[in-house]
């Protein structure tokens, strides 16, 4: 999965890939190097007014991280029925009851989101 993190002009301030296995790091979702990275420039763990875009629905660590980071919007490609928590399984991202709520976008370039996921992992196989 990869990460592009952006401010309002639409500049680009992280992009990021899933590196957990590399880098023996469960937390190395393309999401939270994205965030670290753009932390890191800019000199601040709050991003507001940026926009996340992401390959496939972001888990729960990542969707907690945004909230977290106050990122604006999250835009991803295709939905994740088995560990999605913006859209799927949960809404974490939108819920009412945390401090802050990022728009959520979900199916932008769907079909060619998964069917990029699909074969990275039948080549894997």
């Amino acid at each position: 999965m990869g990460a592009v993190l952006a401010d309002e002009g639409g500049r680009i301030l992280a992009r990021a890939h899933n590196a957990p296995i590399g880098r023996n790091d469960p937390t190395a979702h393309a999401e939270i190097l994205a965030l670290r990275a753009a932390a890191r420039a800019l000199g601040n763990y709050r991003l507001p007014g940026t926009t996340l875009y992401v390959t496939i629905e972001p888990c729960a660590m990542c969707a907690g991280a945004l909230v977290w980071a106050r990122v604006r919007r999250l835009v991803f490609g295709a939905p994740d029925p088995k560990a999605g928590a913006c859209v799927s399984l949960y809404r974490l991202p939108e819920d009412p009851r945390l401090n802050h709520q990022v728009q959520v976008t979900g199916g932008v370039r769907e079909a060619e989101c998964r069917a990029l996921m699909q074969e990275f992992f039948r080549n894997r196989r």
